[in-house]
């Protein structure tokens, strides 16, 4: 159990350092995020806590990255909307469409009050809100990546460490679902940035 709690110590700690750089950095413009990513981030980090705690077997331990995150995104979202103060905000077709089918699994988790369809499928729209990042990665521009590498590499361990935890002691695999699927898509937008920074370094030689 002390393993558990340090582990679980460890990844809050993690999770709340790599949010706080982060909002540093887009105040400051050093990062430019897709606010779509995000506002679906919120949505689905908040149904995904309210449908794991309507389980009968839940833990606050097994759950501390999930509990983490609404915290930090929350903080993003608002260092996001005092960065961009002033400014129309405006989304592609793609953003539009991730967040209609955001918005859609949200009222159909709403009616059936599942808990495990709620989990499951929220899930499926934590990775739907990172489309509008790996679409505005994917397509490279000369210059610096919007996305700083070492946040989402912080991620991706702390998501790790979160597999790990939930997979050791009771075996949660349910909440093992949450930093696997944050591990797996932080992973992807790691290589992403590098791609970026790699194609940005050979037109500049």
């Amino acid at each position: 159990m002390t393993a558990t709690l340090w582990a679980a110590g460890v990844v809050v700690l993690l999770d709340v350092c790599v949010g706080a750089r982060y909002c540093v950095k887009l105040i400051r413009k050093e990062a430019h995020p897709r606010i779509a990513t995000w506002l679906i981030f919120e949505l689905g980090v908040v149904m995904s806590l309210v449908a794991y705690f309507a389980s009968q077997d839940h833990s606050l331990v097994k759950a501390a990255l999930n509990l983490t995150d609404f915290v930090v995104v929350t903080a993003i979202i608002a260092a996001l909307f005092f960065e961009q103060r002033g400014e129309k905000i405006s989304f592609t077709r793609n953003e539009r469409l991730c967040l209609l089918i955001a918005g859609i699994t949200m009222v159909a988790w709403m009616i059936t009050k599942t808990a495990w369809i709620g989990f499951v499928g929220f899930q499926a729209v934590m990775t739907v809100a990172y489309l509008p990042t790996i679409e505005s990665m994917w397509q490279w521009k000369p210059g610096r990546s919007p996305e700083p590498v070492e946040t989402w590499g912080i991620n991706a361990v702390a998501a790790l460490i979160g597999v790990v935890l939930d997979v050791t002691g009771s075996r949660d695999y349910v909440a093992m679902l949450y930093p696997l699927r944050a591990f797996l898509l932080c992973v992807l937008i790691v290589v992403l940035v590098v791609r970026w920074e790699r194609k940005s370094r050979a037109l500049r030689r």
